[in-house]
C-alpha cells in the first residue's frame, strides 16, 4: 500500500474517535505526510480537506493543478483561477459533506488570509489544531521513515568528520558552517534542517546563537548544532569541540555533560515517560553543581520537521512508544566563558533505544 494511503487511514481512524468531521492542511509538512503533496505556502487558497468518511479533496489554484495531480493522494480536485472566488468552492464542499455545525481540524501554520476565506464560509463550526490528529500519528514513525531518519543522521555525522581538520584557528563561524552544510549536500543531503549554529568562544554560551564572522581563537570551545534533509526527514545533532588544547575546567564540564547525557539515553524505553528523560539528565547536571547553567528542555521530536512531537521537558506525561524519535541535548551555558552541549537523535525500541548518531562523543582537541 503507498505509504501516503495508509496514514491517510490511519489519520481518518483517529479523526473518528476524536469526533473530527474534517482536517483542513494548507501546504506544510502535515500535507505532505497526509497526500504526498507540498509547495511552498502562498497567499492564493491551496488546501486539503479530509473528511471522515475518507474522502480527500484538494481545492487549489489552476497553476498547481497539474502537480497536484501528478504527486498527491487525493479522490478529488477542483481548481480555480484568479478571477474566482475559491470561497464558492469551499460553500458547495460544505454542503456535500455536511461541514456546518461540527468539530474541523485545522492547519495551526496557515496564512490567515487562507483561514479567514474558510472561516467566512463554514458555519457554526468548532475548530481544533490539526496536531491532535497529525501530531499523535507523526510521533511514532513507520518503519520506511524510520529508514530515512537513519540516513539523514548518517549523513550529518560523515559531513562533520570530513571536515573537522579544517577547523583551525584563524577561520570563521560563518566558514565552518559553510563548509559543513556544502559537505552535506555533497553527501546526497537535501540541505540543512535548519540554519546551522555555530558558537565559538563566548558565543558558546548562547544556546541558539546566531553564526556570525567571529574569528576561531586558539583555545576556543566550538559548540556545532547542524542537521540535514534526505529524503524530506529531518536529522539535528550538536558536538562541542575545542580548537587547540581545552582548559581543565572545561573538561571537568564537559565530562559531567557527557556522563548526563548518556544518563538520559539509558533511561529511555517504552513506557517511561518523557520527563523521566528529562530527570535524568538534569538530576545529574544539579548534584554535580550546575543545575542552574542547564537552560532549556532535554530534547524534541524530530522527522518531516527538525522540532516536532514529542517533546522532552521536566513536566512532559508524554509515555514513549517505540519508534518514537527525538533529540537528547543537555548543555551547561557558562556566561562569559563558554558553552556546551552534546546531542543525539534517538529512536525507541521494542525494549530499548537505538541512537541514531554514531560520530564520537569523546572530548575532541584540535
Amino acid at each position: 500500500m503507498n505509504i501516503h494511503v495508509e496514514i491517510k487511514e490511519k489519520a481518518v481512524e483517529l479523526m473518528r474517535a476524536k469526533g473530527i468531521k474534517a482536517m483542513i492542511l494548507s501546504p506544510s509538512s502535515n500535507m505532505f505526510y497526509i497526500t504526498g503533496f507540498n509547495t511552498f505556502p502562498g497567499e492564493r487558497l491551496l488546501i486539503n480537506v479530509l473528511t471522515d468518511s475518507g474522502q480527500s479533496i484538494f481545492i487549489a489554484p489552476k497553476l498547481y493543478e497539474s502537480e497536484v495531480r501528478e504527486k498527491a493522494e487525493f479522490d478529488e480536485l477542483y481548481s480555480w483561477n484568479d478571477n474566482q472566488d475559491p470561497g464558492e468552492i469551499i460553500k458547495a464542499l460544505a454542503e456535500k459533506h455536511s461541514l456546518h455545525s461540527c468539530t474541523i481540524a485545522i492547519e495551526e501554520t496557515m496564512w490567515f488570509t487562507v483561514f479567514d476565506k474558510i472561516f467566512d464560509t463554514l458555519e457554526s463550526v468548532k475548530y481544533v489544531h490539526a496536531s491532535e490528529i497529525t501530531g499523535e500519528l507523526r510521533q511514532c514513525k513507520t518503519s520506511f521513515e524510520a529508514d530515512k531518519m537513519r540516513r539523514a543522521s548518517k549523513i550529518a555525522d560523515r559531513a562533520l568528520s570530513n571536515i573537522l581538520n579544517s577547523i583551525k584557528p584563524g577561520i570563521t563561524e560563518a566558514e565552518v558552517r559553510d563548509m559543513l552544510e556544502a559537505e552535506m549536500r555533497v553527501l546526497g543531503a537535501q540541505g540543512p534542517s535548519f540554519p546551522t549554529i555555530v558558537g565559538s568562544g563566548l558565543n558558546g554560551a548562547l544556546p541558539h546563537h546566531s553564526t556570525a564572522d567571529r574569528v576561531l581563537k586558539e583555545g576556543d570551545a566550538v559548540v556545532i548544532d547542524f542537521g540535514c534533509i534526505a529524503d524530506n526527514y529531518c536529522s539535528d545533532t550538536t558536538r562541542t569541540i575545542v580548537v587547540g588544547e581545552a582548559s581543565e575546567k572545561f573538561k571537568k564540564v564537559y565530562e559531567i555533560l557527557k556522563t548526563a547525557q548518556q544518563l538520559a539515553i539509558e533511561s529511555v524505553r517504552p513506557g517511561v515517560r518523557a520527563k523521566e528523560v528529562d530527570y535524568a539528565a538534569r538530576k545529574y547536571i544539579t548534584d554535580n553543581g550546575y543545575g542552574e547553567y542547564f537552560i532549556h528542555r532535554t530534547g524534541h521530536g524530530a522527522g518531516l520537521e527538525v522540532h516536532e512531537m514529542p517533546y522532552i521537558t521536566e513536566d512532559s506525561q508524554v509515555i514513549l512508544k517505540p519508534r518514537m524519535v527525538f533529540s537528547i541535548e543537555p548543555g551547561i551555558y557558562l556566561e562569559g566563558e563558554f558553552g556546551i552541549r552534546i546531542e543525539d537523535l534517538v529512536m525507541v525500541t521494542e525494549d530499548g533505544v537505538e541512537v541514531l548518531n554514531s560520530f564520537s562523543k569523546e572530548l575532541i582537541e584540535l
